[in-house]
């Protein structure tokens, strides 16, 4: 498969480089607002099963907060392995995690044939590209080849009252439908949690479970 995200992602590599640079372990170098926001939506990603002694894929995963946070609250001892594309980011996630594995990839010019438990996706598809669907498309049928029990990923949602201009807001049943169609047919959506009290959920949470069964297109009237 052709790469036609490269000059997005290399963009995006340059960007999260400097955030790293200016905030190093902080929330806000993978830019989130504050490290509370950051791991609620980390906690929502492992509901779809994670455990102590499981073996995941972060995928994106920045300083390696992920792992920080299921050492601490399930006393994670499995296996982790975190991708992402700025060498700055995994520079900083190496020295700070050493129990961890750390990787420079883009899998979609360096694919990887290892397999996970789980593989977990958080903010990377939030920024806007010139082709989001297409790259959400591309990366969630590489990641779920991989995936032996689930795969999770969140995206903003369309089903709000404000729009940065910066951001990529994705349809909710356009994603719920892709991942049913062509991932899996066992999947979760998940639209009911908040990132902070009193706030209205303005993203959204996909589960996509292996299956026996292959996924196939849906008749749906209209």
């Amino acid at each position: 498969m052709s790469n036609n995200f490269k000059d997005d992602i290399d963009a995006l590599a340059k960007h999260y480089g400097e955030l790293v640079k200016q905030h190093g372990d902080a929330a806000e170098s993978a830019q989130y607002a504050d490290r509370e926001t950051q791991e609620r939506r980390m906690e929502v990603l492992c509901e779809i099963g994670v455990t102590k002694d499981s073996k995941i894929l972060d995928f994106g995963c920045g300083t390696g907060q992920m792992l920080s946070l299921l050492q601490r609250t399930i006393g994670f001892d499995g296996e982790y392995v975190g991708y992402d594309i700025s060498p700055e980011a995994i520079e900083f996630a190496r020295t700070a995690h050493p129990e961890g594995r750390f990787e420079v990839r883009d899998i979609l010019d360096n694919p990887s044939e290892e397999t996970f438990d789980y593989v977990l996706l958080s903010g990377v598809f939030n920024n806007l590209m010139a082709d989001n669907r297409g790259f959400f498309e591309a990366v969630s049928r590489r990641l779920m080849a991989q995936a032996k029990t689930g795969y999770a990923f969140n995206m903003l949602s369309r089903f709000v009252d404000y729009f940065d201009e910066g951001l990529y807001y994705e349809d909710p049943l356009h994603a719920f439908r892709f991942c049913k169609e062509n991932l899996s047919p066992l999947v979760t959506l998940r639209h009911d949690y908040s990132v902070r009290p009193g706030a209205i959920p303005f993203e959204f949470t996909l589960y996509v479970h292996r299956a026996d069964t292959e996924p196939r297109p849906l008749n749906i009237p209209g």
